[in-house]
């Protein structure tokens, strides 16, 4: 089925390729960058806490925003065969804790059994502006910039998408996370990725999706692993996640030293990246 795109669509003649390995034959380079950054984290309750690298949902959900693509309308385009991603980390990943006054929405649940589906129904309120406020401890990225090389089978989205980074313009506002936190979009060019032969290690610059096996620990150097919903999908129960990626990466943004046996690392634009 043809993406929904609103605004002029600028279907691309020839689109990227996704081999079997998961390498594009082409793809597009951007980075985003804002002030602050807020990924919330899908597996904390209390504390309003942020996944340091952008879950690939989220990029598509980014992407989506700036061809002018609504809310489930594009996870079809994303999905694990015909799409790639690449993420890295241009700057240190450092939060930094902040409280946050507001209002509850006191939502009221009522059991909804029509058509026998057992989903429940939330129906938010108006919240009283003269209610007491509560306090709310959200943890914030600090001036994140990440570099996403993209490629997508659809030809029309990726045409799209391609036209509006040339141009510098957007259907709707590119965020880093929440709706409040806008962000800035560089367009790099677009590149043939090129295959690394004869070596058994490399330096992969970007964060390093499902491979952890292949990580060659080395002195001083630490890396995190943070397991973030990767795909998704949408049907009469409304939208959930089908697959979550492990990325592994080190937080102050130095490259990760892995084995090239394990992976499929890939040359763009003289960086060392992995797709997912």
């Amino acid at each position: 089925m043809a993406v929904a795109i609103k605004g002029d669509a600028h279907p691309a003649g020839d689109p990227p390729v996704i081999t079997d390995e998961g390498i594009p034959s082409k793809c597009l380079s951007l980075s985003v960058r804002a002030d602050w950054g807020h990924f919330r984290r899908i597996d904390r309750t209390v504390t309003k806490q942020t996944y340091r690298i952008p879950p690939r949902t989220t990029i598509a959900g980014l992407l989506a925003a700036i061809v002018g693509v609504g809310r489930d309308g594009y996870y079809d385009v994303f999905a694990s065969d015909s799409s790639a991603i690449a993420i890295e980390a241009c700057s240190e990943l450092r939060t930094m804790a902040l409280p946050s006054l507001g209002l509850g929405t006191n939502p009221d649940e009522t059991f909804d059994d029509a058509g026998g589906t057992g989903q429940r129904t939330v129906k938010v309120r108006f919240p009283d502006s003269t209610d007491n406020r509560q306090l709310h401890g959200y943890h914030y990225l600090v001036s994140p910039v990440y570099r996403i090389d993209v490629a997508v089978e659809d030809p029309a989205f990726y045409g799209t998408l391609r036209h509006r980074l040339r141009n510098g313009c957007s259907h709707y506002t590119p965020t880093m996370g929440l709706s409040e936190l806008l962000a800035a979009v560089d367009w790099h060019g677009e590149y043939e990725p090129a295959r690394i032969a004869g070596s058994e290690t490399v330096a992969i610059d970007s964060v390093l999706p499902d491979g952890v096996d292949a990580i060659i620990p080395t002195p001083e150097t630490s890396y995190a692993v943070e397991r973030v919903p990767g795909f998704m999908t949408t049907d009469s129960g409304g939208r959930h996640t089908t697959g979550f990626i492990d990325y592994a990466f080190v937080p102050n943004g130095d490259p990760l030293q892995a084995r090239t046996s394990a992976i499929t690392p890939v040359q763009i634009d003289g960086r060392t990246v992995v797709f997912r």
